[in-house]
């Protein structure tokens, strides 16, 4: 069975073709799963789609949205699944983590070191605090910041006790969407290195392992995702997510960035 998708993205009409057997292409957002470019307004063309009778949303890559828009959207979209594709915090990698840190304690400290242009540090930061919340597996707050210039210290506290120390500043010269290292302190120490593409390490008693590269381009991976929520009945956790690693990162950098 098919599910149509409505789409004006190069990338995710490859990701369509590529998906023969579970997508089809199509000209109308009734019924479709409807993909929205992720810049700005986004969040107005997202919400129209769901009033078109769009069976799934999926925002490509998201600019910062302000957080009254990100609830207003949650709420129109009731149990239409939203899938947001942020290129710096990938749900398949978020996966494969959690599936290797699963039966490992919480840790008590996280270190997060984000850079990018001044551009898109707000993008970047927002999704550096995502990578936190996943290894911290608990909502964040903040407890200490500081920002000035485009530069962010910031001590967050996790609702499990564990303390995140956040360094972030805008730069010239970094990646467009910006780099992150995101590091546990604990006896199984996590490292997440993301930029252009993501590697993530664990290491413990027995030694360092890298979790396998991931070939599947964005795209394929949130249209499956959106395919699979619309055929199970079960949005996924997305938007909420975003509105909470949003809403920190407008608490630690006032000013927009994106």
């Amino acid at each position: 069975m098919t599910t149509p998708v409505r789409t004006d993205l190069d990338a995710y009409r490859i990701a369509v073709a590529e998906l023969p057997e579970s997508a089809l292409a199509s000209r109308d957002t009734k019924g479709a799963v409807a993909v929205v470019r992720g810049g700005d307004g986004w969040w107005v063309v997202a919400s129209d789609a769901i009033a078109a009778g769009a069976a799934a949303v999926v925002v490509a890559q998201p600019a910062v949205a302000p957080i009254e828009a990100l609830e207003a959207l949650g709420s129109l979209a009731g149990a239409t699944p939203v899938v947001v594709e942020r290129p710096l915090l990938r749900a398949d990698l978020v996966a494969g983590v959690g599936a290797s840190i699963e039966e490992l304690p919480a840790p008590g400290a996280l270190v997060v070191e984000c850079h990018a242009p001044a551009r898109t540090l707000g993008p970047a930061l927002r999704d550096a605090i995502g990578w936190a919340r996943v290894l911290a597996r608990a909502s964040l707050a903040p407890l200490t910041t500081e920002s000035c210039g485009g530069r962010v210290l910031a001590l967050l506290g996790s609702t499990e006790g564990a303390s995140v120390s956040i360094v972030a500043a805008a730069q010239p010269g970094a990646p467009i969407p910006g780099r992150m290292r995101i590091t546990t302190m604990a006896p199984t120490r996590v490292e997440i290195d993301a930029d252009l593409e993501t590697v993530a390490c664990v290491t413990d008693a027995a030694g360092r392992g890298i979790l396998p590269a991931l070939f599947e381009s964005p795209e394929r991976v949130a249209l499956r995702r959106a395919i699979a929520a619309v055929r199970a009945g079960e949005p996924p956790s997305d938007l909420a997510d975003l509105r909470h690693d949003t809403a920190l990162a407008a608490a630690l950098l006032p000013a927009p960035t994106a």
